[in-house]
Order: C-alpha cells, then sequence, then structure tokens
C-alpha cells in the first residue's frame, strides 16, 4: 500500500476509534515526518464542515478555516516554548490529530443539543422577552414576581413580561441558576432541552455536563421536580419524573433517555435560620459514637447516611471536623474507625465490621 494511502487509512481508524497500538504508533511516526500535514488539515477541515457520519455540524466553512488557522496558530506558539530535540518532530502534530476526535465529539453533542434546543424554542410565546449574556461574567436578571436568574457566559434566557395566571414559564439555553420566589398557586417551570424542572419556591442549577453531554439539575434549597417534557417527546418518553431535595441532583443522558439521581459533587450544610441568627453548627466530638454523629450530619445536610452493620455504631470517634466538607469529615471518620464509605444515589452507605 503507497504511503499516503497508508496514512489515510490509519487516519480513518484513528478517528473511528478502531486503531490498534501497533497502528497508532505507526501513524505517529508518520506524523513526525509533516509530509502529511496537508491530508491532516483537509481532514479537519471536512469534518468541521461536514460533520460526522451524516449528521450536519451547522458550521460554515469560514468558521472551520478559523478553526484550522487556529491549530496551526497554536503549532507556532507551542514550537517557541519546546526544546530544540522535541521540535524535531513537532509532538504538537499529533495534539493536532487528537483534536479532531475532540472536535467532533463536540459536533455531535452540539448538533444533538441544537435539536433539542430547537422543539423548546418552538413553545416560547412570540412576545417573550429575550436576555442574552453576551459578557464573560455572570448575571443577574430580576423577574417581575421577585425570582432572581443567575445567567452563566453566553446563555440565554426566554421569558414573559408579565407571567400567566396559572404558572411561570422560562425557557433556558445555556446554564443557570435559579433563586426563585414563592408562590403555590404558580408552579414556576424551567424548559431546558428535552427536561422540565418544576418548582414552588427554591434555588436550583441547570446546566450540560461538558465532559459528558448530560443535562443536569442541582438543588440548593427547597424541592423541585424533574421530568422529561412531553411536549416535544410526546409519547417517546422514558423516563420517570423524579423529586430532588436539598444537595441532590437529577443527571438526564440525553443519548438513552435515562434520568438518574445522585449527590451534588460538593454539599453544603442546609441553610440556618437567619431571623434567629442561628450560627452554622460544629463538628466537635470526644469519644462520640457513630450513630450520634452520623445523625448530627444526616440533619446538617440532609443526606441519609446509612450504616452496613448495626456495630458500626458502637464505634467513637474523637476530634474537630467543623472546618471541612462533608466527603472530607467522613473520610476522617471512617480512617480512624476502619470503615469506608460509599455513594448510593441520594444516600451514602458507611461498610465496616464495627466495634463491639
Amino acid at each position: 500500500m503507497h504511503t499516503t494511502d497508508r496514512f489515510k487509512y490509519l487516519l480513518e481508524q484513528y478517528l473511528s476509534g478502531k486503531i490498534t497500538l501497533a497502528e497508532q504508533n505507526e501513524f505517529y511516526e508518520l506524523l513526525a515526518t509533516q509530509e502529511y500535514d496537508n491530508i491532516l488539515d483537509l481532514s479537519i477541515e471536512n469534518h468541521l464542515v461536514n460533520g460526522v457520519e451524516g449528521v450536519n455540524s451547522d458550521l460554515p466553512p469560514h468558521i472551520a478555516e478559523e478553526i484550522v488557522r487556529n491549530i496551526h496558530n497554536a503549532e507556532k506558539s507551542t514550537a517557541k516554548i519546546l526544546p530544540l530535540k522535541t521540535k524535531k518532530h513537532k509532538p504538537w502534530r499529533w495534539i493536532a490529530a487528537a483534536s479532531v476526535i475532540l472536535i467532533i465529539s463536540t459536533i455531535f453533542l452540539f448538533t444533538r443539543n441544537q435539536n433539542n434546543n430547537s422543539g423548546m424554542l418552538a413553545m416560547v410565546p412570540p412576545d417573550a422577552i429575550i436576555e442574552k449574556n453576551v459578557t464573560t461574567n455572570p448575571r443577574l436578571i430580576t423577574l417581575a414576581d421577585g425570582s432572581v436568574i443567575t445567567l452563566a457566559p453566553q446563555s440565554t434566557i426566554h421569558f414573559q413580561g408579565n407571567f400567566n395566571d396559572s404558572t411561570r414559564e422560562v425557557y433556558l439555553e445555556g446554564e443557570a441558576f435559579f433563586q426563585v420566589a414563592k408562590n403555590p398557586r404558580k408552579p414556576f417551570l424551567v424548559y431546558y432541552n428535552n427536561l422540565v424542572t418544576k418548582v414552588l419556591g427554591t434555588s436550583f442549577r441547570v446546566n450540560t455536563n461538558a465532559k459528558t453531554g448530560n443535562i443536569e439539575v442541582a438543588v440548593v434549597t427547597g424541592k423541585v421536580q424533574v421530568s422529561e417534557n412531553d411536549k416535544i417527546l410526546k409519547d417517546q418518553r422514558t423516563a420517570a419524573s423524579v423529586i430532588l431535595a436539598p444537595n441532590q441532583k437529577a443527571i438526564y443522558q440525553v443519548e438513552k433517555g435515562l434520568l438518574e439521581t445522585s449527590l451534588v459533587e460538593a454539599p453544603q450544610p442546609l441553610q440556618t435560620n437567619h431571623e434567629t441568627k442561628q450560627l452554622p453548627q460544629k463538628f466537635i466530638y470526644d469519644q462520640e459514637r457513630l450513630e450520634t454523629i452520623f445523625h448530627e450530619l444526616e440533619t446538617a445536610y440532609g443526606i441519609e447516611i446509612l450504616v452496613e452493620t448495626a456495630n458500626l455504631n458502637n464505634c467513637v470517634f474523637t476530634g474537630d471536623v467543623s472546618n471541612q466538607d462533608l466527603f472530607t469529615m467522613l473520610r476522617i471518620i471512617c480512617l480512624t474507625t476502619n470503615s469506608t464509605y460509599e455513594i448510593n444515589g441520594t444516600r451514602i452507605l458507611v461498610r465496616g465490621t464495627g466495634c463491639n
């Protein structure tokens, strides 16, 4: 096989994820010769313009060309700081090749989200107000009912200036944090692609996970109901609705139509009573049983903590963990009691043999 044809074959194998380790090493060696730069550039531009497997990327040619130019500029910048011996092999070309896969994946997720957005945007009332955040900082938007939206950069929100008599509806593109004014008679609905989040009065965040493409709804205060948008999906709904409490989140797998619940990455103590000016709780213990400690943590964070065996409740702990986050507290306590913990949905399970 001619070396040019061989390079094209290896490139296709690389992009499809089917390349073997031996083929990958051969591919990198051919890249290092710089003889196939034009083929690589055309491949990058072709995938940017035409998308993957028939999926339209919606990227015009001049945008694709700009991205290719940016890759070249990145190569020049890298060349200036690489050692002389490293420059000889131009490994940043490998980075450029790897970026094709990243770009292709991004195009696919972007296109799918765009398709979902188109269905959602068709629901927006014609007289809706459109607020965009074109800055690099979060932007505060106060609605007529007193609710406050913290709109992330490059995000858009659609809403009516005066909500109707039965509901308060907003339509989100991007990411936002909501602090909803309480009104039990008028539920607050946030439409985001295929999901609908329904609340009465609470604060929560809606966003798309950049790594997985999954949609996440995380609750800070109050409770929310998260469900698939039946106005878009109609009879294609596959996930059951879930109810979220503080420090819980819903994860919607767009590709599979699955809706799962878990704990947020950094649980926060439930808000204190501002009227009584209650101070944050201290977690200082002297030979205290784990049963008491876990009960206090459950109350403080609103998260259920289960023990695998009742004997764990008999173990004691001494120490001050007041200035630690919840998971660090648990790690410290578990280390001193020869136990471990794991997150099981929206609950925490502590494992170990326990103490007599």
